[in-house]
């Protein structure tokens, strides 16, 4: 199926939902949350809002204090693709207080309907809503107008996922909007963002290779390159709404995907950095040349000679999926930077105690402004590229299988990257 049908068949379920719920054909999720609402013994019209003090809300953002920093890059992004319509990104602490607060909420009730940063918005206080359902479920929520339980929420659509690390919940994101701004995408976006946010969280707590500092700067760069292709798509959007001309609203289509794509591969880049994995004894070999045979086509269509030099059947410890994607990033950047003829070698040796492999190119040289930079994310980003390429090989290589990796340049001439792994033996 392609990405058109599929974005027509979500579409199609939405307004099959939103009709749904128009006809008051309440789902099932919905009267079982009315019912806890009610147990709660809930006025539905008479709501009564529980508030932190200031001193109280102090200690709350203190004891929440990571997942907090963690969470501003995305909440402002998330704040910003959503800066022409009235909107509340919120974070929750596991019990339902709101620590942390993007967007307008005075325009959606504010302090009056108990939206505002110190309030709790767990179902026991305010009904059914996207975080304290999502924390009461342990899963992502979505709901839509009078599927609220409190009267005053009728106007608006929230959407609401939970924050999960080692199976405990630490909080919960939500989005909330006027019902006539809902969209469907936004539930995915949302998950995806809580997906990474746990994979940060995980690392934070299973390593000590990379500062928190280091990780917040990483993750608020990824999320502010996320915001381009954002906008574009926003852009595309709204000239595709005003567009009569099939063909260019073809055009506006085709481009979005693009773009979408593009955020779905630097979305997948950075997960792939941050999930721990575990290693296996293995004969490298093998796995690169799976990867010279899936690159050879495209060498041969533009005259790059292709080649692996192996001088060695050494094993080392390495996790196949993260290993075989760094040497693929490195062809690819290597292939990506020669417009005509060229080649790349492959080679592997044994130095002793270490196993050694070279990827070499002739694609003309690493610009000297950009080599003493060229292994951080977001560094260099080519026409295509996500620009975490070399920094997940140099963080795979040095961090996941405890090697090293380095490289050779001169301009005109070429780049050789070198990996050195420990032998078997060598890693516990």
């Amino acid at each position: 199926m392609n990405n058109f049908n599929v974005t027509r068949d979500v579409y199609a379920e939405w307004e099959s939902f939103v009709s749904n719920v128009k006809s008051s054909e309440a789902r099932s999720i919905t009267l079982e949350s009315w019912k806890r609402c009610n147990e709660f013994d809930l006025q539905s019209d008479r709501l009564k809002y529980n508030f932190l003090s200031e001193e109280e809300l102090k200690i709350k953002i203190r004891e929440n204090s990571t997942l907090i920093e963690i969470c501003k890059p995305y909440l402002d992004s998330l704040s910003i693709s959503l800066e022409e319509i009235p909107h509340i990104v919120s974070l929750a602490d596991k019990e339902g207080w709101i620590i942390d607060l993007r967007g307008t909420p005075q325009e959606l009730g504010g302090r009056d309907a108990g939206l505002c940063l110190g309030s709790n918005w767990s179902e026991k206080v305010i009904g059914n809503n996207g975080i304290g359902t999502a924390l009461r479920l342990r899963e992502p929520v979505l709901v839509h107008g009078v599927e609220h339980f409190g009267m005053v929420y009728g106007s608006c659509s929230c959407i609401g996922v939970p924050i999960i690390s080692n199976g405990e919940i630490l909080g919960a994101l939500d989005i909330s909007v006027p019902v006539q701004y809902a969209h469907p995408a936004r539930l995915h976006i949302l998950t995806a963002c809580a997906s990474s946010i746990e994979s940060v969280l995980t690392y934070i707590n299973n390593s000590d290779n990379m500062t928190f500092s280091a990780m917040c700067g990483l993750i608020s760069t990824a999320v502010h390159d996320l915001k381009n292709p954002l906008s574009v798509i926003s852009g595309l959007g709204q000239l595709g709404n005003i567009a009569t001309d099939e063909t260019k609203i073809k055009g506006y289509f085709d481009r979005i995907v693009i773009q979408a794509d593009e955020m779905n591969k630097m979305v997948t880049e950075l997960l792939n950095v941050f999930r721990p994995e575990e290693l296996s004894r293995q004969n490298v070999n093998p796995i690169i040349e799976e990867v010279i045979n899936s690159y050879k086509p495209i060498c041969d269509y533009k005259n790059i000679k292709l080649t692996f030099k192996c001088d060695c059947d050494d094993f080392v410890r390495v996790n196949r999926k993260l290993f075989k994607r760094s040497i693929e990033n490195l062809v690819n950047n290597a292939v990506q930077s020669m417009n005509g003829a060229g080649a790349i070698t492959i080679g592997t040796k044994s130095c002793g105690e270490t196993l050694l492999i070279s990827v070499k190119d002739t694609a003309g040289g690493i610009p000297e402004e950009m080599r003493d930079i060229l292994f951080e994310p977001f560094a260099f980003k080519r026409s295509g590229g996500t620009g975490l390429g070399l920094f997940m090989v140099y963080y795979t290589i040095t961090s996941t299988h405890k090697g090293k990796v380095w490289f050779e340049t001169e301009s005109g001439n070429g780049t050789a990257f070198f990996i050195e792994l420990p032998l078997a033996g060598q890693l516990q």
